[in-house]
């Protein structure tokens, strides 16, 4: 039976939740009914692993804010590979990659993995217009496809909720590596709440931190662990020495080993302002670990309160302090609740469980084109 070409076309390829899922369905896809690729207007990651896989990454760079260029060469890339499906993951890929698609007669689909899509330049005028000639826009939640609907006009024709999932083979429960103490500069078993997430302004990292102090009043011996870099890390380190926390709040800057890292972690933490289906959240539950987590966007969809974690309001500095000193002073708790997780994990966000669905939409796609 031949292979369905599926390019998958992102803006830039960087190390975000999106664009991991992106690889991960290029990497992962049946290889017996899927011949998947990558197309990127620009890339910073993933490279090593998507050429250890076998997978294609083909750079169509963008000169311009509207770059004729740029659709053209979509259009030859499409014909010249025998593309069947473009899959978008993101606003800049979606127009130009419905497009090239419509142009050669293929079909496309668009992920929109959170609102941040609908925020940007134009989207409130282009999103609804290229929503309706899409063949399939998939949301990564139920909460965002009524957000897409009700705030920003975005009614596809054929919508479709895949939640993301995490590799539930790569993060599971285990032993904390010893050697990541001193790697860190941890105190020797010091209880850890972390965080796994790129330093932006969306995820409200000051929150944590002062959350943080709270808790730390109540748990002395408490350390703070931020995995991820990014442009908010200087104010962040500044935060940090204003309130006294040096000694206990740690950054491991971007890191490949996130897994090794959460078996680490006693409790899991999300700050965020607005979050989609946050994979970190999963990649944590997946390692058996409690998490208390902002109530907004589709943290209500992946965290249960009272079973999994806690859901605390956004920017409430002392709700979600209270909250982490009080499963940390819970150790049956926290295994409880880490238990659930990681079973809750398995059952409902698995990412096996995410790529088949994907493969049932392509499929799709396929006998109807």
């Amino acid at each position: 039976m031949a292979r369905t070409p599926v390019l998958h076309l992102l803006d830039a390829l960087l190390r975000g939740g999106a664009e991991r899922l992106a690889v991960e369905l290029a990497v992962r896809a049946d290889r017996e009914r899927f011949d998947p690729a990558v197309a990127c207007f620009r890339q910073e990651a993933f490279a090593d692993e998507l050429a250890a896989a076998g997978r294609q990454v083909h750079i169509v760079p963008k000169r311009r804010a509207f770059d004729l260029r740029l659709f053209i060469a979509l259009v030859r890339l499409l014909r010249r590979e025998g593309v069947a499906i473009v899959h978008a993951h993101d606003l800049q890929s979606a127009i130009y990659g419905t497009m090239a698609a419509k142009w050669t007669r293929r079909p496309v689909l668009l992920t929109v993995h959170g609102v941040r899509i609908f925020q940007q330049k134009r989207a409130a005028t282009l999103l609804p217009r290229l929503a309706r000639w899409m063949d399939r826009v998939v949301f990564v939640g139920h909460w965002l496809e009524r957000a897409a609907a009700e705030t920003y006009r975005v009614r596809p024709r054929h919508p479709a909720v895949v939640p993301n999932g995490a590799d539930v083979q790569a993060f599971r429960p285990g032993p904390a590596d010893p050697a990541i103490d001193a790697e860190l500069s941890l105190p020797a078993g010091a209880p850890v709440i972390g965080t796994v997430g790129n330093l932006r302004p969306v995820k409200d990292y000051p929150c944590l931190v002062r959350a943080f102090a709270r808790a730390r009043a109540r748990v002395p011996s408490a350390a703070l662990l931020l995995v991820g870099d990014g442009t908010e890390r200087p104010a962040l380190e500044a935060l940090v020495g204003e309130l006294g926390l040096a000694q206990s709040v740690r950054f491991a800057g971007a890191r490949t080993d996130v897994a090794r890292l959460l078996r680490r972690f006693d409790v899991f933490a999300l700050s965020s302002q607005t979050e989609g289906i946050s994979v970190a959240v999963l990649e944590a539950m997946a390692t058996g670990l409690p998490a208390v987590v902002t109530d907004t966007g589709g943290n209500p969809e992946v965290v249960v309160e009272g079973q999994t974690g806690h859901l605390v309001p956004v920017g409430d500095a002392e709700r979600l302090g209270d909250a982490l000193a009080d499963l940390l002073a819970d150790p049956p708790r926290r295994r409880a609740w880490g238990q659930a997780a990681r079973a809750r994990a398995e059952a409902e966000f698995s990412l096996d469980r995410m790529i088949r669905q994907y493969e049932g939409i392509y499929d799709e796609l396929a006998r109807r084109h």
